[in-house]
């Protein structure tokens, strides 16, 4: 595959800023606080609001990436955004967090989203890479003591008729061979249920890990195009996914794979002068913090994109409906 000047420009940046004088690459490591993990415990009910918002990768710099800005401010904007939108539920595709073992990044986390909870909005969340980041038993405790609405779930389902959103977890790295195989079984019966099931008309794929993007450090992931996208059915309408810090949209045999990563977590460029994917969003290497507000019509169902400005104003950017 060939590289663009582009890409080459920015991995030779990574690299300068991660290697040691002594010629060691930078290690990441954390030290666990002690204390208990808050929780937010509100479960989805019957709504008159027929919107709700997905979006993704919120965690803070982590020390270590000392290259990068911290974006406190901008969470904190999206945070208060997400609030004002007032919507049925809020899903997170995962990264909530820096380090998952910790439970003081737990308990900064629930502070930092009081805006949201202190209007008792039901919070979803999936599993991103930095949730297993430390020990796994710690850090999935820490994760499903904050949303005990989960029941200790790592793949689950959320129903918004007519609207069907599976949560799914793509860090194959770190699932057991029985989980892969239980999930797998798991998200098919899911799926053709839904063919079968007369009230769902859209179903939403949601997981960490892109199966395509153009970023200029992460790739696509085979795992999630191998497991999840080759098993998608005729209602999948869309798959969001996060872990590339940006904002990203490709159309695939006619489902919408969205990229969207801009929850707070530091920004990250993607490819545009020679992008291995057709992008459907014609922004900049550097797109703005944002999230996905998705609105229940009857049976259609429409997507807005909206996203930061440089005056820190929001302003719908992209969009996309599903019959």
């Amino acid at each position: 595959m060939m590289v663009s000047p582009m890409r080459r420009r920015y991995l030779f940046t990574l690299l300068g800023a991660a290697v040691l004088g002594s010629g060691g690459f930078l290690g990441l490591s954390c030290v666990l606080s002690r204390g208990n993990v808050p929780s937010y415990e509100v479960r989805l009910a019957p709504s008159a609001n027929r919107k709700f918002v997905v979006f993704g990768d919120s965690r803070r710099t982590l020390t270590a990436e000392f290259w990068r800005k911290q974006y406190d401010a901008e969470r904190a904007l999206v945070i208060r955004a997400l609030a004002g939108e007032d919507p049925a539920f809020i899903l997170n595709t995962g990264d909530l967090v820096s380090h998952g073992a910790d439970p003081e990044d737990w308990r900064v986390f629930h502070s930092d989203n009081r805006p949201i909870f202190d209007k008792k909005i039901p919070y979803y969340a999936g599993l991103g890479n930095h949730e297993y980041y430390g020990d796994n038993d710690r850090a999935l405790a820490n994760y499903f003591a904050l949303f005990p609405h989960l029941e200790g779930r790592k793949w689950y389902e959320i129903r918004f008729a007519p609207v069907l959103l599976i949560v799914l977890d793509s860090n194959f790295d770190e699932l057991e061979r029985w989980e892969v195989e239980a999930q797998g079984k798991w998200f098919v019966k899911q799926l053709e249920a839904a063919e079968r099931d007369a009230s769902i008309r859209h179903v939403l794929l949601t997981c960490h890990h892109a199966p395509y993007t153009n970023s200029l450090i992460h790739g696509d992931s085979l795992p999630v195009q191998e497991y999840f996208v080759s098993r998608k059915t005729p209602k999948v309408r869309a798959f969001i996914t996060g872990h590339v810090h940006s904002y990203e949209r490709f159309v695939r045999d006619g489902v919408q794979f969205v990229v969207s990563g801009g929850g707070g977590a530091p920004l990250t460029a993607v490819d545009v002068e020679a992008p291995e994917h057709k992008d459907e969003y014609k922004g900049p290497a550097y797109r703005s913090f944002h999230y996905l507000r998705f609105t229940v019509n009857g049976d259609r169902l429409a997507c807005d994109v909206v996203m930061l400005q440089d005056d820190k104003s929001w302003k719908r950017v992209d969009g996309f409906e599903c019959p």
